[in-house]
């Protein structure tokens, strides 16, 4: 178990330093000047609810009040933005499992259930959005295929915040797994508190387990 968190760790920074120095073209620069530009104009009409907004106590309560941001329509990021820069100052990768949400903490982990199928999908919140009436929370790709979101486009969903916005389950009790498909049934790595550990040998595993995915389980003593 050792040598598997200290590959996550490894891996998490050369994913970050790979996103920080990623090239980024002049389509791509057009597209993060307008995002940037909507994002500020939202921060603008929410900065008086800031200091609240990022308060943990408040966004647990807000979440067992099933508050009205937990349930709406899902859209999909546009394949253009790939790699173009998000309100955290992270580079979207559309097959990594991100979103954007309006007022939700930047880290925080939200598990998206799809209405239609009531497949799920855990998101960290990286970027602000979505900025169209009606919709509550932007899939990267990786996140709208794994809920079959990717050929609808839209889809009404409902959202459970699952940690606070370093990443860490709300439930004390919890933690993060890889579940994947064996020989002998569904096994799995970890545990792991910090979702960004998690994810990474998530994104290790993809290649040789296509199906496997990040859930929440008991923790371990």
């Amino acid at each position: 178990m050792n040598s598997l968190r200290w590959l996550a760790a490894s891996a998490v920074a050369l994913v970050c330093m790979t996103l920080l120095t990623a090239p980024v073209d002049a389509d791509a620069r057009e597209h993060d000047s307008k995002r940037q530009t909507q994002a500020q104009k939202h921060e603008k009409k929410t900065d008086k609810k800031q200091v609240a907004d990022d308060d943990r106590a408040l966004w647990l309560e807000r979440t067992r009040n099933n508050s009205e941001i937990m349930s709406g329509k899902a859209s999909l990021y546009s394949k253009d933005l790939h790699n173009s820069t998000t309100a955290s100052g992270y580079k979207y990768d559309m097959y990594t499992f991100t979103a954007a949400h309006r007022t939700l903490p930047m880290g925080t982990v939200v598990r998206v259930t799809d209405h239609s199928n009531g497949k799920s999908v855990m998101v960290c919140v990286t970027d602000r959005g979505p900025f169209v009436r009606g919709r509550i929370i932007d899939l990267s790709y990786a996140a709208a295929r794994q809920i079959n979101l990717n050929g609808r486009g839209v889809g009404n969903v409902d959202l459970e915040v699952v940690s606070d916005e370093n990443g860490t389950p709300l439930n004390a009790d919890q933690a993060y797994y890889v579940s994947y498909a064996s020989g002998v049934g569904r096994r799995q790595i970890g545990p792991f508190r910090a979702f960004a550990d998690a994810a990474t040998m998530h994104e290790a595993m993809r290649q040789a387990h296509p199906e496997a995915e990040v859930v929440l389980g008991a923790a371990e003593e």
